[in-house]
């Protein structure tokens, strides 16, 4: 690691210390882990992804890897929702400044540091992208928005909207409601502030794993979106971004995934280390039965790590082509299958106590089996790598699973 990745690595550490003491109650709750944020906020870690002159720590794709598993570790809810957050300053980050001159230039850049600035001071971006029925596939979405002066009119119902009620600011997805010259209906992002007048929650979640994310649905009544909250000021371009630069949607959430695999090992290693062999006074590591065991989540584990440190350094080298987006897509098929396999391995070699509430293994057992539902689903991920394996062009929108 280089010194900045190091440094990073281990704030993100400290913090997910800090993070796991409170992990227990948000996760039984169901409640915000609002304290996480505030140290979040102290540490800067808005402005993660915020590049170096707009004043945030220009991390890359593989800093934020490193970064987003490390926190995990504390409190898996905490790092997928801060991942929310990193998929609109990245997105953001990653624009060629070359483009950004003329007119709509101007208005791009203006925008894109607006939502820096807001980063830098501690505002939190939450990112809406599913819908109720449609799951994240974007083009069947039913949540519109039309042209009226000044902005836009937004009507829908988005789903699984994490950090709902606390977040600042929400970027949805919507389609144009009529159809532009081609015939094709526009795909693109708007910004709800969480204060707009038309947005309401329901408050439903209650679930298996994931529990502090709070990803309640988010209604849409006539809401009113200045035009200055219109996505780098443009319509149109979320599925072309999508398709060729699906690391900040997919990757990031392998990251935190990979860092629950990362938490489970450690449980594993410290809790078998303070047993001995019923009976006796031999320490039940001495056990080549529980070497063997403990080897093989080792092997596991680092398979996992190489996949996805491989994938992120791709992606900070080559970003967007075919070789990465298919490297990415891997790590996370791998990631949420072979997950939830070390999650019932670790239970069976710790035994039925480990499964208590007061000790984190059966959190770790829960969230980690969420991981094959976030995008992109563990299937897609074969069907994409097939295609790309096959030669398909996997960066155009028509072959994606979107």
């Amino acid at each position: 690691m280089t010194d900045a990745t190091e440094d990073l690595v281990n704030l993100c550490a400290e913090l997910a210390e800090k993070f796991a003491a409170r992990a227990r109650k948000n996760d039984s709750e169901a409640s915000f882990p609002v304290e996480n944020y505030a140290d979040m906020r102290e540490a800067g870690l808005m402005g993660m992804m915020v590049p170096k002159n707009h004043g945030g720590m220009g991390a890359d794709f593989y800093q934020y890897t490193r970064a987003a598993g490390t926190l995990a570790q504390g409190d898996a809810s905490t790092a997928v929702t801060f991942n929310m957050h990193n998929i609109i300053t990245a997105t953001l980050a990653e624009v060629d400044e070359s483009v950004l001159v003329g007119r709509l230039g101007k208005l791009m850049a203006d925008f894109r540091s607006w939502v820096f600035a807001e980063a830098i001071s501690g505002k939190v971006f939450a990112t809406s992208l599913t819908e109720p029925g449609a799951g994240f596939h974007p083009m069947s979405m039913l949540t519109t928005y039309k042209r009226v002066d000044g902005g836009f009119l937004l009507n829908g119902k988005k789903s699984f909207v994490s950090l709902s009620e606390n977040a600042d600011y929400y970027v949805a997805a919507a389609v144009a409601d009529e159809a532009s010259a081609s015939g094709e209906r526009k795909l693109s992002w708007l910004v709800i502030a969480n204060d707009d007048p038309g947005v309401r929650f329901e408050r439903i979640w209650d679930t298996l794993g994931m529990r502090a994310t709070v990803s309640n649905n988010m209604i849409l009544e006539d809401v009113f979106i200045p035009k200055e909250r219109l996505f780098m000021r443009t319509e149109g371009g979320v599925l072309q971004k999508l398709a060729k630069d699906p690391h900040l949607v997919v990757g990031g959430f392998t990251a935190c995934y990979l860092g629950i695999i990362e938490a489970i090992f450690k449980f594993v290693v410290q809790y078998l280390s303070g047993k001995k062999t019923l009976g006796t006074d031999v320490p039940l590591i001495e056990n080549q039965l529980i070497q063997y065991k403990v080897g093989k989540m080792s092997v596991d584990l680092e398979a996992a790590r190489e996949l996805v440190y491989s994938a992120a350094r791709k992606v900070v080298a080559d970003r967007g082509s075919k070789t990465t987006n298919a490297a990415v897509h891997r790590a996370k098929y791998y990631v949420g299958e072979i997950g939830p396999h070390v999650a019932s391995q670790a239970i069976r070699l710790c035994g039925g106590s480990a499964i208590s509430k007061h000790l984190p293994m059966e959190r770790y057992y829960r969230d980690i089996r969420c991981c094959g539902l976030m995008p992109a689903k563990s299937d897609e991920c074969l069907w994409y790598v097939g295609k790309e394996a096959l030669g398909f062009d996997i960066n155009k929108a028509s072959e994606t699973y979107w």
